[in-house]
């Protein structure tokens, strides 16, 4: 039995079928030829192919699925019945308020307040407002205890209302607080203040001594005595203020002065005698510089042998507060003088420091005073154009004429000294000097 021939396709098929003749066709012939067999095959009903019939089942079933999920997830939105108002406490009916009805009959009275002037939303508020007056619930509901049920039963929704309608929220008020490490002492005196406010978006500080500052937790310095009212002052971000005051009080010092008996005492054989001139002040502490010590206000003393004594004289106010004068050499010459030189020669090989000896003395190299009974010092030097080049409170430190380790452009300067000389006098003078190149 001869066996069947299996064809890959329509064109190796048909040219079986013809055998040798030839009949020419088209290039696109057979692919256009296999498309139509294809689609015929698809409107066709076979149970063991992909055909329109299954195409169109799938279509019904997802429709169907889609129209059952989007009903499920729609929910009623339920109102809470039974609210029972007066109506005469409304202008305006309030909305979204649904009455439970029923089919009792309305009593006379709340017949007769159903005027014309009102809408058919709070018509049908006071109907209920009836059936529950006949079942014995409460009648006279304000507009605030309407606003407060509609919310609550209906938490999206908020009272139209303009007699209902909440207020937003206000933003915090600003709180004023602060505090110093100290509130008292001696001026000059130095406070830290820190700010301890709250919800604040700037703020300005007022130190009552004409000074101010922007600044969260500054320093300030009062260096004249007196008592002073510090205020904090606060700026919301909605405009709103808030102020504290604290007073703070800065005390006078006390002004130490004495003199040592004149002449040339005779020690150990003679007494010395101090003589107080302090200001201000209520208790004293002199040290003799031989280890003894005295809080009497003016003082005698005896030395047990002669040498080169520093007495100290230490003044301290009711307050608390000091000042101290010191006198060098006490019993040695009593003269007392400051004179400055008119013109010195830096030294080329680069700044010293200002120390001055016998050689820089010799060669002229420092700019230093020759004095005698000098106990309180401070020199100041200045350029031509007012810049400070040098300034020193030993005076046992010159000028070496040097400005910020470069040596200073020879010419003409001005110096200004003050102090205080071993008899507790003031002096104050001034002068200029010279710089002169190396020749």
């Amino acid at each position: 039995m001869k066996n069947k021939r299996t064809y890959k396709n329509i064109e190796e098929l048909y040219r079986a079928k013809l055998g040798k003749r030839q009949y020419p066709v088209p290039d696109n012939f057979w692919p256009r030829f296999a498309k139509k067999l294809r689609l015929r095959e698809f409107m066709n009903f076979r149970p063991g192919s992909f055909n329109i019939y299954y195409l169109a089942g799938l279509i019904a079933v997802a429709a169907v699925t889609v129209s059952v999920l989007s009903t499920k997830s729609k929910e009623p939105f339920l109102e809470s019945p039974n609210i029972i108002i007066d109506s005469d406490s409304l202008s305006v009916a309030p909305r979204n308020i649904i009455i439970e009805k029923d089919n009792k009959a309305l009593p006379e009275k709340i017949k007769e307040e159903s005027t014309p002037g009102k809408d058919e939303t709070t018509q049908k508020i006071i109907q209920q407002a009836g059936e529950n007056e006949n079942k014995g619930l409460k009648k006279d509901y304000t507009d605030t205890e309407i606003a407060e049920k509609r919310t609550a039963n209906n938490p999206d929704r908020l009272p139209v209302d303009n007699k209902v309608a909440f207020e937003p929220i206000a933003a915090p008020a600003p709180v004023a607080k602060f505090m110093s490490d100290i509130n008292e002492g001696c001026a000059p005196l130095s406070i830290y203040f820190k700010n301890l406010s709250h919800n604040f978006d700037s703020c300005i500080w007022e130190f009552d001594d004409g000074g101010i500052s922007t600044e969260e937790n500054p320093v300030w310095v009062y260096d004249e005595p007196g008592n002073y009212e510090v205020s904090l002052i606060l700026f919301g971000k909605d405009g709103s203020r808030a102020a504290v005051r604290e007073t703070v009080k800065a005390y006078p010092r006390p002004v130490a002065r004495f003199e040592v008996s004149e002449g040339n005492p005779s020690i150990p054989d003679e007494e010395i005698r101090f003589y107080n001139y302090s200001q201000n002040s209520v208790a004293w502490e002199w040290d003799f510089g031989d280890g003894e010590k005295s809080d009497e206000f003016e003082p005698s003393h005896f030395y047990d042998k002669p040498g080169s004594y520093t007495v100290t004289l230490i003044a301290v106010s009711e307050q608390g507060c000091t000042d101290n004068m010191v006198i060098t050499n006490a019993f040695g010459d009593n003269t007392c003088y400051i004179k400055f030189p008119n013109a010195f020669v830096p030294n080329e090989g680069g700044p010293t420091g200002g120390y001055y000896s016998n050689r820089s003395d010799q060669q002229e190299e420092v700019f230093h005073p020759v004095w005698s009974g000098v106990t309180a010092y401070n020199l100041r030097i200045y350029s031509r154009r007012g810049i400070l080049v040098f300034e020193s409170d030993d005076i046992e430190i010159g000028w070496d004429g040097y400005y910020k380790g470069q040596k200073a452009e020879p010419g003409v300067y001005i110096w200004k000294v003050r102090g205080i000389y071993k008899t507790g006098e003031p002096f104050v003078k001034g002068g200029d000097v010279t710089v002169l190149p190396k020749w």
